[in-house]
């Protein structure tokens, strides 16, 4: 079986950038650059004893040393908890506890993909379900809306494989996944999925089959599954609105966020989520629609796939922003050379474990703190 590469998604995204844009930024990044050198130049050979070779001779009598700059301050707790979530890989609840144990907090969220080989491993997904038995985690699943070859939008569209989902809805609830989370069809830009959606037509046949998917689930009994849409930024014709499969269908709304881009590193969370259709657009678009927003997947990422590397930067400004949001759940990306716990960057794990613990306020916190308040008149 495959497990999801968002690299694949995001790669694609960065490549429609119109290569035109990209020269004219670098021609001005290596103006401005220019003009800084010869500025410089001129100061230091302007200056009484200049010599255009400070480096060389040391720090000037009487000057101070240079120091190297102190450690970045801790981050501060959040204005409110953001509920942590996984993916570690298909059906790991070991790595995903391990996750949890490395992030100093419970992790009441795991996220899996069932396999898209075949409407069999898509309507029976047993091997996944045992893996998770027992857990504590709170399932959530990506759902595949077809396999891999042999189908199609327009027929799902029509209602052909309602029988296979209801025998996946029964499956789940014989196996105790009555409540699970489930995300039909996610990344529905993504040119890569056989659910890809790229044009106005196909949009529909994909709003359908949501629509055929959930009300056939739904109507098994003992389900009590909640539906997630999970979209992103795209430069498909296909804005993601046109995607949405409408309010009586989602329980909860669903981005993205990974640390790629073409920006500086300490900018590239201001641009996740500014960009058209980035994180503030999906918020607003959640609020609109008065439903919870999960970040269904974020993570750092290598800068060999064009990340920005261990970047804590990133991590304090997407919890921050998440807490500000009221987020329902951020999914953590934990598995392959993107895993931010596994030992490649190291600065990021960091800061993810201090925010984390430092914004846990235990309950029993809070009736100590009451019960030890003055008395009135006091």
């Amino acid at each position: 079986m495959r497990s999801p590469r968002p690299i694949d998604t995001i790669a694609r995204r960065l490549r429609s950038i119109d290569q035109a844009d990209i020269l004219r930024a670098t021609a001005l990044v290596l103006s401005a650059v220019l003009v800084v050198v010869l500025l410089v130049i001129a100061l230091d050979h302007g200056a009484p004893g200049g010599t255009g070779a400070a480096a060389q001779a040391g720090p000037a009598h009487g000057a101070r040393p240079h120091t190297p700059a102190t450690a970045p301050a801790a981050p501060k707790p959040l204005s409110s908890p953001v509920p942590l979530g996984v993916y570690a890989g298909a059906g790991s609840p070991a790595a995903a506890t391990v996750f949890a144990t490395d992030a100093g907090v419970a992790v009441p969220y795991a996220l899996d993909y069932f396999d898209d080989a075949s409407w069999t491993t898509i309507s029976d997904p047993s091997w996944f379900l045992q893996r998770w038995a027992g857990t504590r985690f709170q399932m959530i699943f990506g759902v595949p809306m077809l396999p891999r070859s042999g189908a199609n939008l327009v027929a799902g569209a029509r209602g052909d494989y309602n029988p296979l989902f209801a025998a996946l809805a029964q499956v789940l609830v014989d196996n105790g996944q009555a409540s699970a989370i489930l995300m039909p069809g996610w990344d529905p830009e993504d040119a890569t999925l056989p659910w890809s959606a790229r044009t106005a037509s196909a949009a529909e046949d994909y709003v359908a089959e949501f629509n055929q998917i959930v009300a056939t689930m739904r109507a098994v009994p003992g389900a009590k599954f909640q539906f997630v849409w999970d979209a992103s930024n795209s430069p498909d014709p296909v804005a993601p609105a046109a995607l949405y499969p409408g309010d009586a269908v989602v329980n909860l709304v669903a981005t993205d966020a990974f640390d790629l881009g073409i920006g500086p590193a300490n900018q590239r969370f201001a641009d996740v989520a500014a960009i058209p259709y980035g994180l503030d657009w999906f918020a607003g678009f959640a609020g609109h629609h008065a439903k919870p927003l999960m970040i269904a997947k974020w993570g750092v990422a290598p800068t060999a796939d064009l990340g920005g590397g261990d970047d804590p930067g990133f991590v304090s400004d997407l919890f921050s922003w998440s807490a500000q949001n009221h987020v329902f759940a951020a999914v953590t990306w934990d598995y392959g050379t993107w895993a931010i716990t596994g030992g490649g960057f190291p600065h990021s794990a960091s800061v993810l474990h201090q925010i984390v613990t430092a914004s846990v306020v235990s309950p029993l916190s809070k009736v100590v703190e009451s019960s030890e308040a003055p008395a009135p008149g006091t």
